[in-house]
């Protein structure tokens, strides 16, 4: 069994969201999930996410602006930080995304086996944190 860890998905398109759900719920995990960066940063306000999978291209708050907005808060409640992980169709190279202070960037459509390898890394990396 694995140690339950809090996810969250963050794309505007439900389609994705649902896949991602459906390929966490595969590799063991269970996922929140939010629409765009602004609904992403007032569930980060509620609740500690491990992982985080974050669009790039969004409406209202895209996935850069985001991340930076987590990243400030993480900061300044003195918060551990969540591993964000950029997932993209192409909005934004990975130096752009790590340079906003993503952990991690793929490609979208996400293969099972690509998704399994970084989300387990990440978890993996964040479990050892806590030690």
């Amino acid at each position: 069994m694995l140690e339950p860890s809090h996810i969250l998905i963050v794309d505007d398109d439900i389609s994705i969201r649902r896949v991602l759900a459906l390929q966490l719920a595969h590799l063991g995990y269970k996922a929140d999930s939010a629409t765009n960066g602004l609904e992403a940063l007032r569930l980060v306000h509620k609740w500690h996410y491990d992982l985080i999978l974050m669009d790039v291209q969004m409406p209202h708050m895209n996935g850069l602006e985001a991340t930076a907005a987590i990243r400030t808060y993480e900061e300044s409640e003195g918060l551990d930080p969540s591993a964000i992980i950029g997932v993209t169709a192409g909005g934004a190279t990975r130096k752009q995304c790590m340079d906003m202070g993503m952990s991690d960037y793929l490609q979208k459509p996400l293969l099972l086996e690509t998704l399994s390898r970084v989300v387990n890394k990440w978890l993996a990396t964040k479990k050892a944190q806590r030690k």
